[in-house]
């Protein structure tokens, strides 16, 4: 959709002064990349004199070198300059290979070294250097392709025959062939005479022939116009070249005889021939490689073809084979000079004697953009790396240089006029689509029209009904009352052709065209130096009159109309942005820092203010100048806003533009205060960024619509709605109260309907019946209410940038929820705070007040009520069940099963006790008839109570089953087995006992059966009470036995059953001495069995030798106190010295070998796992993907080569449990083992501060026994201990961030948690032996 236009033509005389006496003509020239300057050739060649100037940016003349030949009469084949080298290489004619050596720092050209390099005496037909300038391809006058290399030695040579045009890389599908391909009209027609001129001679009869086969065959004849020289063409990477030659073949038709053919032949950078191509009747010498393609392109002019005679453009493979073609337009007899790709092969200039025609391709159609128009052209060249830069030479030996641009050439995007016009040229005819109503990708269209001669540029005006081109000699309008005639069919008429006379000299050139409103047209005139612009009135479109010319009085390289059509800007070649007004009068707006290649201007209003309180004022508005340098630089007057932009647009709210990361942006025109934008990261969500495809740039915009046409890079066209222009319309509609707009917009979009009420929540419920007035329609509101959320979209993915800073980082989208926190959000769930039952509650309130409404909007309520969270199926299904009509409560609860799960609202239906409507329910879901008929039947069948009881039981309501249960056998005197037998089964001890509360002898019998529920759990304590409680003293003993509360047995066996009372104190010390419980052992031994030494043994395994002492004095026998207290105290000794010898030995063990594994980890992290560990090297740290080896940084994660990679656990609960249990044991050279080694060092702590009391006891018992070397060990032992923990405990739970990383399952990073420091307690010392 893009037109080239021309933005700045130069023009170079070079001239010689030292030979002033000699007419020296422009020979040749060239593009320097290096110094950024231009070489050019100057010689009389029929005097063998040559000249060679440099002339830079600065306008600086050098001199390169000046030298005579000594063939007279040559021709320069090539010429090229190395400005890396500073030397100049000229291939001649007649064979010669000149090198001149210049001084690039004097420029002092007698000391210029001129060498012949080498002579191919049969003389040089063509040359061409690779596009490197690493290789010269030689194309000799005895058939030999010679290739060179940079310092001109032979790489290799190559004798071509006429033979080489049988090689073949041809591929034949059946279905590819040649004979099958499509002819045209004019073929058959041909093949249709000659066969009805063979049947006339009577050499054909009546035998069946295959029609697809064709009478004619390519023969690869020359045509007369054909000059029969060669031509070499390097394809873009230099791997090969290609060589169009003129060989003389046999003639297919007539093996006694000769024909001249041309034909191409690709040779490798080797000098190996690759292929050859198929024979091309009429194919001419012009070649031109496509430097980023695979075609070849040439010319063949067929002459032979009756009505379908024409110029043709042909592409070929490398292989040789044809690859398509385009009518140049031209006529049969125009000679063509020469073809020319510019540097990324968007651009094919074909050189004509006096104008040069620049065609683009989209979709595979080939459209004539531009044409130069100049006096015998004599060469032409792109430069290497500005690709819209062309230079040629002419016959007023001037080096011309014209820098293009592509132009979007468009229609007002200004509310209502903003139809999408877009105006494609494609030579005399200009192609018109109003992309509003008919997105035609090219080379469709919608409508077009003509002009006399190839167009240059075109516009449109205001009310898209004026049209105007200019070609090179005339300004041409056409005209369309209004789009209703377009879409009936008619196409723009042309109103008037003003010859360029009548507004311009003869040394003007028309460049480009514009529009004030619908009343002027502004033409671009150029003139050797200057610029200007004619401004034409167009009152009368038949009869256009020129109101004034405008001196510039500079280079114009851009003019364009500005947003609202009322004036004309134009950018200059010192960067400036002017307005000129219909008046003529001139504003200067801004100067860009650098040169644009597109702009576009409007007045921008400030409304935001500056403080940043997003008051809105009017107080001042600038005109802002918005452009686009060739390197993608974007400005907004000399404010450089970002980089990598590709193209732009201005709407009356946005600026739009793509960039080379394939993204869409906005920026708002709220403010003229334009920073640079933020970076736009990978993971951003806001509505200021939108991606797209690949390539594309921007069309249009169609503001009216929220729309924007794209054209990717194959040609195609795509109509996107983004979000921002599609929210900017909504929140309009919502503020001004037009909800049915809002609604069909977000939903014609896929908006989410929460804006609805999110944009203005309390404007929403005040005008909520003015909302439903307005919508006006069951299902919509039905589908408003369905799809409410608790989310405010207006703060997460809809969320207003209109008031945000412009440098303001864009928002970033939102990490979705984990399942912990999807939990929690659910568990915590407050159904007071939610967006969505206040909705529905306002929806109802409103519905339900109004009677018209709560029968129209039935549906509605229905969804409301199933909306609501939790769902309120109850109330709705008790509002369905009052209906009347029976076939409207069919219909409602048909919708209702819908909304919800079936079986919910079965279940629900159930519990309303309502058998009928559980029936309509079940009849809607997928449920077995055959299931629920038999019990829906049996629950009609039965007493409203016993019903109730069945559904409750079928519901799983249990309690209120019970409930419906002691209802049915109230007047029963006692439980009856039915009952018990279902508390039984569902265990509703606590519910029937609280049923029972007032009837203590029904209550009863539910406790016994609890009693025995609570012994089948083992919780013998409670169980022992009901039992106390209901007087079975016997089971109640039984129960606190087992559950070892000795105190509550053993009175209840004094009391009730005293004979038991030694064989329960037997089995209670039995079952407290196996659990360690020593002291209440002891109370039983001695108070109970009078065992006193038992007792006295039970004591001191307590560590109570006091109490044991105390026993054997108040029983009279002192004498126990040595036979058992002094033993006991030894094995206590024995006991607590050693547990603290091995937590001294456990301590000091473990802290050396941590020292020991935080060494190796800072001198050497792969010894860091000791014996484990294997010889790091470079493959353990990047494993290879099938490996599952470990690596010294998987360790770390417990992750393998693969895993580690993609971050997806591939681990069992198997392999879980086994982690596990490999961290749980701390296996020494593993990860874990210094985890491992730190909390055992912590289980070691907790254990002596567990001991500690018995120590103390300890002592004081051997102090009162007078073993004070006893007691002074185990208290200086124990306090050497914790003395030890004491100094290193810091450093043994010093463990690092590094060290506590893990990886989990889903590949996250995350971090053990900290093991806390213990605080070591004192040792309570005793003064007795604390020396």
């Amino acid at each position: 959709m893009r037109n080239l236009i021309t933005l700045n033509h130069g023009t170079l005389k070079p001239s010689s002064d030292a030979n002033e006496d000699i007419s020296l003509a422009l020979l040749d020239s060239c593009f320097d990349t290096l110094t950024d300057s231009v070489t050019c050739v100057l010689g009389a060649l029929e005097v063998g004199l040559i000249e060679v100037q440099q002339y830079t940016k600065t306008g600086n003349k050098n001199v390169l070198a000046s030298f005579s030949i000594e063939t007279f009469d040559d021709e320069l084949v090539s010429f090229v300059h190395f400005a890396d080298l500073s030397q100049l290489i000229f291939v001649f004619n007649q064979g010669d290979i000149i090198t001149a050596t210049y001084d690039s720092t004097t420029f002092d050209v007698s000391q210029t070294v001129i060498e012949i390099a080498g002579t191919l005496d049969s003389g040089i037909e063509a040359a061409e250097w690779s596009l490197d300038e690493e290789t010269l391809a030689l194309f000799t006058s005895d058939r030999n392709v010679v290739l060179l290399s940079k310092v001109l030695e032979p790489v290799a040579e190559y004798h071509i025959d006429a033979d080489d045009l049988k090689i073949s890389k041809h591929v034949t599908v059946g279905w590819g062939k040649k004979e099958t391909q499509f002819r045209g009209k004019g073929t058959r027609a041909m093949e249709r005479d000659a066969l009805a001129s063979l049947k006339a001679s009577g050499l054909v009869g009546n035998e069946l022939r295959d029609p697809t086969m064709p009478y004619m065959v390519d023969t690869g004849a020359v045509t007369s116009l054909d000059t029969h020289r060669s031509a070499i063409s390097w394809r873009g990477d230099c791997e090969y070249f290609v060589l169009s030659t003129i060989d003389t073949v046999v003639d297919p038709d007539d093996d006694t005889t000769t024909i001249e053919r041309r034909g191409l032949r690709v040779f490798t950078r080797d000098g190996q021939l690759d292929s050859a191509s198929e024979p091309v009747t009429g194919m001419e010498e012009n070649l031109a490689w496509k430097p980023q393609g695979a075609l070849i392109a040439s010319v063949q002019r067929k002459t032979n073809m009756g009505e379908e005679n024409s110029l043709d453009l042909i592409f070929f493979e490398r292989n040789g084979l044809r690859h398509g073609e385009f009518d140049t337009r031209l006529h049969l007899d125009e000679k063509i000079y020469d073809l020319a790709w510019n540097s990324n092969s968007e651009i094919l200039a074909i050189i004509l004697e006096n104008r040069i025609q620049l065609w683009t391709s989209k979709n595979y159609h080939w459209y004539l953009k531009q044409e130069v128009y100049s006096e015998n052209v004599n060469f032409v060249k792109w430069h290497p790396e500005k690709e819209f830069t062309l230079m040629y030479g002419n016959h007023k030996q001037n080096v011309n240089i014209v820098d293009f641009a592509y132009k979007m050439t468009q229609g007002p995007m200004l509310e209502p006029f903003d139809n999408g016009n877009s105006l494609v040229i494609d030579g005399t005819t200009v192609n018109m689509t109003p992309l509003a109503i008919a997105n035609a990708p090219p080379p469709m269209y919608y409508r077009d029209f003509d002009a006399p001669n190839n167009v240059i540029d075109a516009a449109v005006s205001l009310s898209n009904d004026i049209y105007a081109a200019i070609t090179q000699k005339e300004l041409v309008l056409a005209t369309i009352l209004g789009l209703d005639e377009l879409k009936k069919g008619s196409h723009p008429s042309i109103a008037c052709v003003y010859p360029a006379t009548e507004f311009a000299s003869e040394f003007d050139t028309l460049r480009q065209v514009a529009f004030i409103n619908d009343s002027i047209v502004a033409i671009l005139l150029d003139s050797e130096n200057f610029s200007r612009i004619v401004l034409i009135s167009i009152q009368d479109v038949s009869e256009p009159s020129v109101l004034s010319i405008v001196e510039v009085y500079d280079k114009v390289l851009l003019l364009r109309s500005s947003f609202d059509y009322n004036s004309i800007v134009y950018h200059t070649k010192d960067g400036s942005i002017v307005e000129l007004d219909a008046e003529g009068q001139l504003n200067t707006i801004t100067q860009f820092p650098e040169l644009v290649r597109d702009f576009r201007v409007k007045r921008v209003h400030n409304t935001q203010a500056d403080d940043g309180s997003n008051q809105w004022s009017t107080e001042s508005s600038e005109l802002v100048a918005f452009g686009l340098t060739n390197s993608g630089r974007l400005y907004a007057n000399k404010v450089q806003m970002t980089s990598a932009v590709t193209s732009l647009e201005l709407t009356d709210d946005f600026l739009l533009f793509t960039t080379a990361q394939h993204n869409l942006q906005f920026v708002h025109l709220n403010s003229t205060h334009f920073k640079a934008l933020p970076v736009v990261e990978s993971d951003v969500e806001d509505e200021r960024v939108r991606a797209i495809e690949r390539g594309s740039i921007l069309v249009s915009a169609i503001p009216s619509k929220a729309s924007v046409i794209l054209q990717a890079p194959r040609g195609n066209l795509e109509t996107i709605y983004p979000r921002i222009m599609v929210l900017s319309e909504v929140r309009r509609n919502i503020a001004a109260k037009n909800y049915k707009d809002a609604f069909v917009q977000c939903r014609t979009h896929r908006i989410h309907l929460d804006i609805l009420y999110d944009y203005s929540p309390e404007e929403f419920v005040k005008n909520l019946d003015l909302f439903i007035q307005q919508i006006d329609s069951v299902d919509y509101l039905n589908l408003f209410v369905s799809c409410l959320s608790d989310d405010d979209v207006t703060e997460t993915k809809y969320k207003e940038t209109l008031n945000a800073g412009i440098t303001d980082s864009f928002d970033k989208a939102a990490a979705p929820l984990t399942e912990m926190q999807e939990y929690i959000k659910n568990k915590f769930y407050d159904p007071t705070k939610s967006k969505i039952n206040k909705v529905c509650d306002a929806v109802l309130s409103v519905l339900l007040n109004n009677p018209v409404y709560k029968k129209k909007y039935l549906q509605t309520i229905i969804t409301a009520y199933a909306t609501q969270k939790p769902q309120n199926l109850e109330v709705a299904l008790t509002l369905i069940s009052g209906l009347e009509d029976p076939t409207e409560k069919d219909s409602t609860v048909t919708y209702l099963c819908f909304l919800q799960d079936v079986n919910l609202v079965y279940r629900v239906a159930l519990s309303l006790y309502d058998v009928k409507l559980a029936l309509l329910v079940a009849q809607k879901s997928q449920m077995d008839p055959r299931e629920y008929l038999p019990f829906l039947q049996s629950l009609h069948d039965s007493e409203p109570v016993r019903r109730q009881f069945m559904i409750n039981d079928y519901l799983g309501k249990y309690e209120k089953a019970l409930e419906d249960l002691v209802e049915l056998e109230k007047t029963d005197e006692s439980v009856n087995t039915e009952l018990i037998g279902y508390v039984e089964i569902h265990e509703l001890y606590e519910h029937a006992l609280a049923l029972y509360r007032h009837e203590s002898s029904k209550q009863d019998g539910i406790y016994k059966r609890f009693a025995k529920h609570l012994l089948s759990k083992q919780q013998y304590g409670e169980a022992g009470i009901i039992y106390e409680m209901l007087g079975q003293f016997s089971e109640a003993m039984n129960a606190f036995v087992s559950g070892k509360r000795w105190q509550e047995a053993l009175s209840i066996a004094n009391q009730y059953l005293p004979s038991d009372v030694s064989r329960i104190s037997e089995e209670l010390v039995s079952s407290l001495t196996f659990e360690h419980k020593y002291s209440d052992a002891a109370q039983i031994e001695l108070n109970y069995l009078n065992n006193i030494e038992n007792a006295m043994e039970l004591y001191c395994k307590a560590y109570q030798y006091n109490t044991a002492c105390l026993t054997a004095t108040a029983a009279n026998k002192p004498e126990l106190i040595e036979k058992i207290v002094d033993p006991g105290l030894g094995e206590g000794f024995g006991t607590i010295a050693e547990l603290v010898a091995d937590c001294k030995g456990q301590v000091n063990s473990q802290l050396r070998r941590l020292r020991e594994l935080r060494t190796k980890k800072a001198e050497d992290p792969y010894a860091f796992y000791g014996q484990e560990t294997e010889q790091a090297d470079d493959v353990s740290i990047a494993p290879s993907e099938t490996s599952t080896k470990e690596s010294f940084f998987t360790r770390y994660t417990g992750k393998t080569g693969g895993t580690a990679k993609t971050g997806a656990s591939r681990r069992t609960a198997k392999n879980k449990r086994r982690e596990e249990r490999k961290r749980a044991r701390g296996k020494k050279g593993t990860i874990y083992e210094e985890e491992y080694l730190v909390q055992s060092i912590g289980r070691l702590i907790d254990r002596l501060d567990q001991t500690k009391p018995d120590a103390v006891r300890l002592i004081d018992g051997l102090c009162r026994r007078n073993k004070r070397q006893q007691a002074h060990q185990i208290q200086k032992n124990f306090v050497e201990v914790l003395d030890l923990l004491k100094d290193n405990i810091k450093e043994i739970y010093n463990i690092s961030e590094k060290d506590r990383e893990r990886i989990n399952e889903e590949g996250e990073v995350y971090y053990i948690p900290i093991i806390p420091t213990p605080e070591i307690a004192e040792f309570p010392r005793n003064k007795v032996v604390d020396y």
